[in-house]
């Protein structure tokens, strides 16, 4: 286990939402569209990634996680128009009449004995989606310009 000197504070908000798409297939499908702001301090500056893991319980129970890297050190605490550094991840499959607990922290994460930062939601799909085809997306890079 690496020990870190500093690591970045918890994210400031995070949100989720079903989102209607249509595949190469051209079957209409629904992902999972996940929001998320950092928290606007100097810790910003350690941060080389988020980590996002979904479960999901209803008729069958799955569990995945995907680590969202960011590709440069954040020079400012804030994006241009003094607003808050914000993502969005869309890849995780929905499925009917299922429960998601989203859960997501900063990376690198707290060293151990320290409190560890995450912020959790919960999702419920309704009963009268379509049938999901399972295509998830395993890579997550964000990349960025930062301007002066």
């Amino acid at each position: 286990i690496k020990w870190h000197s500093l690591t970045p504070a918890d994210l400031h908000s995070l949100s989720a939402q079903l989102i209607e798409t249509e595949v190469d297939t051209h079957f209409r499908s629904y992902l999972i569209n996940i929001s998320w702001s950092l928290s606007m301090d100097a810790s910003i500056k350690e941060l080389t990634a988020t980590k996002i893991c979904v479960m999901s319980k209803g008729i069958r129970e799955h569990f995945e996680c995907i680590r969202c890297n960011y590709t440069e050190k954040f020079q400012s605490q804030i994006m241009f128009g003094n607003r808050r550094w914000q993502f969005h991840y869309i890849g995780f499959p929905v499925e009917p009449e299922m429960f998601y607990s989203i859960s997501a922290y900063n990376l690198p994460p707290a060293n151990i004995y320290e409190d560890s930062p995450s912020k959790s939601i919960m999702l419920t799909s309704p009963g009268n989606l379509p049938v999901s085809l399972g295509i998830s997306k395993n890579k997550c890079i964000f990349m960025f310009k930062q301007t002066a």
